[in-house]
């Protein structure tokens, strides 16, 4: 029953990874450029109307990547207290605390700010007036900036996990 439960949450932790990391790299490559390219109408309709989803699911599947992680840090713990100081612990542990930056950045800095795009965005559309410009160039540059950056700290936890899988 153990190996049952260990490979569920395992699933579980890495499915939901690869959607915040999907996200996360969707974001960042394919979005945020073809935004640029965009007429104004055209980028203000994917920021009134597809943006919010879109942070909607990166943000459930970062809650649901920490929460099954916890869960599967709980359960190991429970089975061997002594793994955390075995390599594959120490790299696993590396990796908890990148996740948890990274987690602590989006949900403080990324999101926020794309959901705040999405808002001006459907009040420009829903009052027919142009969205205030300044204010959206400002979000976009911390949020471009930011996810960057969470990406960068994604693609170092990713590394620490694989290394604490194969060690």
């Amino acid at each position: 029953m153990t190996d049952i439960v260990l490979a569920a949450l395992t699933f579980a932790h890495v499915l939901f990874g690869m959607g915040w990391l999907g996200g996360a790299l969707l974001t960042t490559f394919g979005v945020g450029p073809s935004l640029q390219k965009m007429t104004q109408t055209a980028s203000l309709e994917f920021n009134a109307r597809v943006l919010p989803n879109m942070v909607r699911f990166t943000r459930a599947a970062a809650g649901l990547t920490l929460l099954f992680g916890l869960a599967l840090l709980g359960y190991v713990y429970s089975q061997d207290n002594s793994y955390f100081s075995s390599t594959a612990g120490m790299a696993a542990s590396a990796g908890i605390i990148v996740a948890i930056i990274s987690a602590a950045i989006g949900f403080s800095m990324v999101i926020p700010s794309f959901m705040k795009i999405g808002k001006l965005a459907a009040s420009a559309l829903d009052g027919g007036q142009p969205p205030p410009g300044q204010e959206m160039m400002t979000l976009a540059k911390r949020a471009r900036t930011w996810s960057m950056i969470v990406l960068i700290l994604l693609l170092v936890t990713l590394a620490a996990m694989v290394t604490a899988g194969v060690s």
